[in-house]
């Protein structure tokens, strides 16, 4: 195996526990928003957003080696926001269609939602050469950035 195939391995399975992290803080922000009688979109949007930001600070440091930024950050929530509204609304159509169970549909958007949000999460945060541009970092160190 190439180093570069080691690498995307890596990543892949970097991204998997990242993701995996942001995936159990989701699910369980889902299952109460819709016990507590929420419309099975808004808890997907709200559980979603939860665990962004999780996902986000575990794949900068471990999966990609990116630097933080407020760039970045925003960049990367922008992709989320909109990754969020399609599998929402693909939860909605699938529920309504199917009459599965709200956390049914929520399972299987999982694995689409996963190779999108991995090949966008690469893209944005993809790390670059010490010699490389570096016009979209922030002054600000790494910490400063949560808040962003």
């Amino acid at each position: 195996m190439s180093g570069r195939t080691r690498r995307l391995v890596r990543q892949v399975l970097s991204f998997v526990l990242g993701s995996g992290l942001g995936l159990t803080a989701d699910l369980l922000v889902f299952a109460l928003g819709v016990r507590l009688g929420a419309a099975p979109w808004l808890a997907n949007v709200v559980s979603a957003g939860c665990a962004v930001v999780v996902v986000y600070f575990f794949v900068t440091k471990h999966t990609f080696a990116a630097e933080r930024s407020r760039t970045g950050f925003l960049l990367f929530v922008g992709w989320y926001v909109v990754s969020i509204a399609l599998f929402s609304g693909f939860i909605e159509v699938l529920h309504a269609q199917t009459g599965w169970a709200p956390f049914v549909c929520k399972l299987v958007s999982l694995p689409p939602s996963f190779a999108a949000n991995f090949v966008a999460s690469r893209l944005l945060l993809h790390r670059r050469g010490a010699s490389g541009p570096a016009r979209d970092r922030d002054p600000a160190p790494a910490h400063d950035t949560a808040g962003a």
